[in-house]
């Protein structure tokens, strides 16, 4: 039998105890042994990084301070580089020096770093920063797109900063290419002072704008900004004379018109622009004429009776705003129609045989608070304008649209010329006991409009109905028996069942009993009448076109869009709606002048004391109530 061979395996329980008590002291005697050995041996097999220790502990022990520093250097690096275009070069190298003071603290305690990023904290602390990097990169990423795509959102319940409705339907349907070139100044003599300087930096600033709205709103219309002393060639070739001018040129049609700034401040740019673009497009601007001469009120007076703000009001809606004087004793007046006295042709520039130009078709009458009488001859003259025709008895072009803003002591010849179309103005004043403003009795709270399909365009624009309007002191309005095949009259609006007729001004409380009782009923400040004729007109036989109709809104009140009340509720809107309603301009009807508007809450001393009482000790008590109920569930 051949001899087994020798247990040589390493597993230590394999081998016989006496071999393995052999090994152990052998294993001692080595260990001994290498005690024994000289220092110098020892030091000979060291690392290299022994030689390092003594300096990484030094260096580590300004860890917290080199940290600091680093993210400070970071911070300011960065904010170098991005903002401080001459010192980006110093930013780029504290952003350097930044990166490895933090990158030779990590690498020194890289154990504690890795062992704090594993974890439970280190893992919901690297989770945070992953979720920051993503938020700041979603936000960078948007910035890029919005600073790309630049688009302006108006939040003003005015509109404040947006294009009016009928800008934005002049660019949507351009004919044809417009471009508008800008003239400033860039570099101005240093012999101008500071304030100058910025003053015309604003301007200019401010004229950019609005044309990159312009632009922004349709493609067919481009602008750019030149310096009329680096470029006068071109300034002299488009007429420019003076800096801060800006040339409109139809590209197709090649008319070309200079628009000036009305005054310093730009206030009337949107309606500048918007009549050099239809002049450079060979378009036109329809006329809004305010007949004077007989006491009317004035569309330039800027105090409280004024009528500036309305006429603002008017312009803002691109619309030509002027004023008709006829003279009392003139007894040849003739609503303008475009063209030249006596039936005479216009010549090939524009003028009359006479050498001057005729005046602009007017699109629309206004006649506000007249005091004075109006002569027959002028009576004729607007009875022939409603009528579309002229006082020879020629054809005009169409129907005349007229808003009439009466008044309680409206003179008898003005109440003639309205009955004749059968409008009747009542004397006295409305007082409504459920609708006057509290406090204020003679002033009206007129919220109840007419949302009838054929008035909804002006007293319901859009679906939804204006807000309260005051009226101080209106007269009632109603309509003569007629036929509707003749004249078609509607109310805007009424006021509630619970008002009177008051014929007394200085009297405020109404008499109901006996034989003096002032009238009530629901009466109407505001109205509104299509007409195919006068009284006594014959019935057309079928529908008249639209262009031979007349349209006529009467309003028992002229002081709710006097500049004391334009920016009160919604009378100036009330008014402007009707004319857009009037000129045909449906889709400028509720897009009112961009004005900061004054919005009132009008209460009696019974809501006031509600609304006072309520917000001092409603949350307070509201508060206490929680606290007690949490100190209840708690106890």
């Amino acid at each position: 039998m051949s001899d087994q061979p020798s247990d040589n395996s390493l597993d230590w329980r394999r081998r016989p105890r006496r071999e393995r008590a052999s090994r152990e002291v052998a294993a001692s005697e080595a260990d001994s042994e290498s005690a024994a050995a000289p220092e110098e041996e020892l030091v000979t097999s060291r690392t290299l990084f022994s030689y390092l220790e003594p300096v990484v502990d030094t260096i580590g022990s300004f860890g917290t301070p080199m940290v600091i520093a680093g993210i400070v250097g970071l911070v300011v690096g960065i904010t170098l580089a991005a903002f401080v275009s001459s010192l980006r070069l110093y930013g780029f190298i504290t952003i350097g020096f930044s990166v490895v003071l933090l990158g030779l603290v990590t690498l020194i305690f890289l154990s504690s770093v890795f062992a704090a990023f594993i974890s439970r904290t280190g893992r919901y602390g690297v989770n945070s920063l992953v979720m920051l990097a993503a938020f700041l990169g979603i936000v960078v990423v948007i910035n890029f797109i919005a600073f790309g795509n630049i688009t302006r959102v108006d939040t003003t319940a005015t509109n404040q900063f947006s294009l009016a409705q009928r800008t934005r339907d002049l660019l949507d349907n351009l004919n044809q290419p417009v471009k508008a070139t800008g003239f400033f100044v860039v570099d101005l003599p240093a012999s101008v002072q500071a304030e100058v300087q910025r003053d015309l930096l604003v301007r200019q600033v401010k004229v950019e704008e609005k044309l990159r709205e312009f632009e922004n709103r349709s493609s067919k219309f481009s602008y750019e900004i030149k310096d009329p002393d680096l470029e006068p060639e071109l300034a002299r070739s488009l007429g420019v004379t003076q800096n801060e001018s800006i040339v409109i040129e139809g590209l197709e049609s090649g008319i070309a018109d200079v628009v000036l700034p009305t005054d310093q401040f730009y206030t009337e740019l949107e309606q500048d622009l918007y009549t050099s673009i239809l002049v450079a497009t060979g378009q036109g601007q329809k006329t809004v004429y305010f007949l004077t001469g007989h006491g009317e009120r004035s569309i330039h007076g800027t105090g409280g009776d004024g009528y500036d703000s309305i006429r603002q009001g008017l312009e803002g809606d691109n619309y030509q705003v002027q004023t008709l004087r006829w003279d009392p004793l003139d007894t040849e007046v003739t609503v303008p129609d475009g063209s030249c006295p006596a039936g005479e042709e216009i010549g090939e520039d524009g003028r009359c045989p006479s050498g001057v130009f005729p005046l602009a078709n007017a699109d629309l009458l206004v006649i506000a608070r007249p005091t004075g009488e109006l002569p027959d001859a002028h009576a004729e003259a607007l009875n022939s304008y409603l009528a579309g025709r002229n006082p020879d008895g020629s054809g005009r072009r169409e129907g005349g649209r007229m808003i009439f803003l009466a008044e309680p002591d409206t003179d008898e010849s003005f109440l003639a010329l309205l009955a004749n179309w059968g409008v009747v103005v009542d004397r006295g004043y409305i007082r409504d006991l459920d609708g006057s403003v509290p406090g204020n009795p003679h002033t009206l709270r007129l919220e109840r409009y007419n949302n009838s399909p054929l008035v909804s365009d002006i007293s319901y624009p859009r679906g939804t109905p204006l807000q309260v309007a005051f009226m101080p002191g209106a007269a009632p309005i109603r309509f003569l028996a007629e036929e509707e095949r003749v004249r078609i009259p509607i109310p805007l609006a009424v006021t509630t069942s619970n008002s009177y007729l008051i014929d007394d001004i200085e009297r405020t409380d109404p008499v109901t009993e006996g034989d003096t009782a002032d009238p009530q009923a629901s009466f109407s400040p505001a109205v509104y009448v299509r007409g195919f004729g006068p009284v006594g007109a014959a019935a057309p036989t079928a529908q008249p076109p639209e262009n031979e109709t007349s349209g006529l809104v009467v309003f028992g009140d002229s002081d709710f869009i006097a500049n004391s009340f334009a920016d009160r509720g919604s009378g100036a809107a009330l008014f402007l709606n009707s004319a857009n309603f009037l000129l045909g301009d449906i889709s400028l009807v509720s897009i009112r002048d961009r004005a900061f508007v004054r919005r009132e809450i009008n209460l009696d001393r019974n809501q006031y004391n509600f609304v006072r009482f309520s917000s001092w000790f409603f949350l307070p008590g509201l508060m206490g109530l929680m606290a007690a109920l949490v100190w209840w569930v708690r106890r």
